[in-house]
């Protein structure tokens, strides 16, 4: 801004001294000009009369005394007498002659008769005045530059020493590195009062109150990091805990499922070998009596053939219960990776959930095309598909008579494997869509959920099996949430 207004101050003052100078030199000029041939001209007119009395004396000596002394002024180029008596004193110029100036010399006696004794020409060296005029206003002009330029830069160092050199300090104060962060102890303008220190100790306070504001946003926001990591871990521990207390939770209903579903071929069993026992005390009987016959013992044997029949069956449906929920216990338990058929698991997963899904409407239909070994986490897996059965009974079909779980699995051009949970109950709202992975998120609050289904699956999917996670649903219509795993999780964790 300083240099701007020097410029412009400077600028402006050039063009008026130009404008003055012009017109002053004009001026001058004119003058001098005209001061110079009235100098001359009042110089003839003084030597007149002496020249006149010596012309009329005819005292030849005078005359070219007085023309002598004429030709002596630098102005004068020529001067020289012509008289009709005495003949010319001086030598008459050739050249130029048009510009001589004539005057008639008169006679002292007869003067007032204007008798006429000569005339007396000269000629003016109008060169020699131009130059005299042009130094004097040469001389002048210079004087007055001179004196302008002395004036400027004054003007300048008095406008630097008020005014530019503290904006330059205020400027480069302002433009220091880091101003904020590390501002510098110094005193802008020392030993001054005047608007500029006022400006600069201004601006000084507010650099120092941004300072002392920006330590205690650092200081609050690296209090606020480390409550927020802290927070982080407590919450990290905390969701740990509940999912391994869901996991235990989640076994514990399959314990009781398959209890209850253990229930059956046991209690037909020990009726069969119930029934076996009869029939075999009936023959005994008969056979101490003597009264067995052939139909009889037939009758018996056939009722025992039977009996053991069902008893093997359900023994075998026991023996089936049983690996697979040891199986499933085992792998939720241990989480140990190991190479598995994923469409056996998914298998063995629903089956220990059908138990428990036979006391409502509702029905889960398999169909698994995968048919791949996998190495993975197979716990985890019976535990993603399991939350997504139970979400889908629970959320999908609230309120309605009936409803059908598809659990569907693929494997993809890729290798690898997509397992697919679908439904056509209500689906979910875009809101709640946003918040489906918020831990203790969840639209049964006091009703027995606890909003962390699917933050567990996302967990699993992601950091567990490294896999990803989709969802698309539509209100009244259904959701489908489609896991996508690796076949080989040591080899995409090497990809990563």
């Amino acid at each position: 801004m300083s240099r701007t207004f020097i410029l412009y101050t400077l600028g402006s003052f050039a063009v008026l001294s130009v404008m003055f100078i012009g017109g002053l030199s004009q001026f001058l000029w004119q003058r001098e000009m005209n001061r110079a041939i009235t100098t001359t001209e009042t110089l003839f007119q003084a030597s007149k009369e002496p020249l006149e009395r010596a012309v009329w004396s005819i005292n030849e000596a005078s005359a070219e005394q007085i023309v002598e002394g004429l030709l002596s002024l630098e102005v004068v180029r020529n001067v020289w007498v012509e008289t009709p008596d005495t003949g010319t004193y001086g030598k008459p110029s050739k050249i130029g002659t048009q510009d001589a100036i004539t005057y008639d010399l008169l006679s002292p006696i007869q003067y007032s008769s204007g008798g006429k004794i000569g005339t007396v020409h000269f000629i003016i060296d109008r060169d020699e005045i131009r130059e005299q005029v042009t130094s004097v206003v040469v001389s002048t002009i210079v004087s007055i530059v001179f004196y302008l330029f002395f004036l400027a830069v004054i003007l300048q160092i008095i406008f630097d020493r008020l005014i530019g050199i503290p904006l330059t300090s205020i400027v480069s104060y302002l433009n220091t590195p880091g101003l904020i962060d590390n501002p510098p102890e110094v005193d802008l303008l020392p030993d001054r009062d005047d608007e500029l220190a006022v400006l600069a100790n201004s601006l000084q306070g507010m650099v120092k109150k941004r300072h002392a504001d920006l330590k205690q946003i650092q200081a609050y926001q690296q209090n606020l990091e480390d409550l927020v990591e802290k927070r982080t871990e407590q919450l990290k521990r905390v969701q740990d805990e509940l999912i391994q207390a869901d996991n235990l939770a989640a076994l514990g209903s399959l314990v009781a499922g398959v209890s209850h579903e253990l229930n059956t071929p046991l209690g037909n069993g020990l009726m069969a070998a119930t029934t076996i026992s009869e029939a075999s005390s009936l023959l005994r009987q008969d056979l101490k009596l003597e009264v067995l016959t052939k139909e009889q013992l037939e009758e018996q044997l056939e009722r025992i053939a039977e009996c053991a029949n069902v008893i093997e069956k359900t023994l075998a449906r026991a023996r089936e219960l049983v690996q697979n929920f040891r199986q499933v216990a085992v792998d939720r338990q241990s989480e140990k990776r190991r190479e598995f058929n994923i469409d056996h698991i998914i298998s063995e997963t629903i089956a220990t959930v059908q138990p428990s899904l036979r006391a409502t409407p509702y029905m889960v239909r398999l169909d698994l095309e995968a048919d791949a070994v996998i190495d993975s986490y197979p716990g985890a897996i019976s535990q993603i598909v399991t939350n997504l059965v139970e979400n889908a009974v629970k959320h999908g079909y609230e309120g309605r008579d009936a409803g059908e779980v598809l659990v569907a699995s693929r494997r993809k051009h890729d290798g690898s494997i997509s397992i697919e949970c679908s439904d056509t109950g209500c689906g979910i709202s875009d809101g709640n869509l946003k918040r489906l992975y918020e831990p203790f998120f969840t639209t049964k609050l006091g009703k027995g959920g606890s909003g962390l289904g699917m933050a567990i699956v996302y967990r699993l999917v992601t950091d567990v099996l490294g896999g990803q996670i989709l969802v698309a649903s539509e209100v009244g219509e259904g959701t489908s949430i489609t896991v996508v795993i690796p076949a080989s999780l040591r080899s995409a964790r090497s990809a990563a």
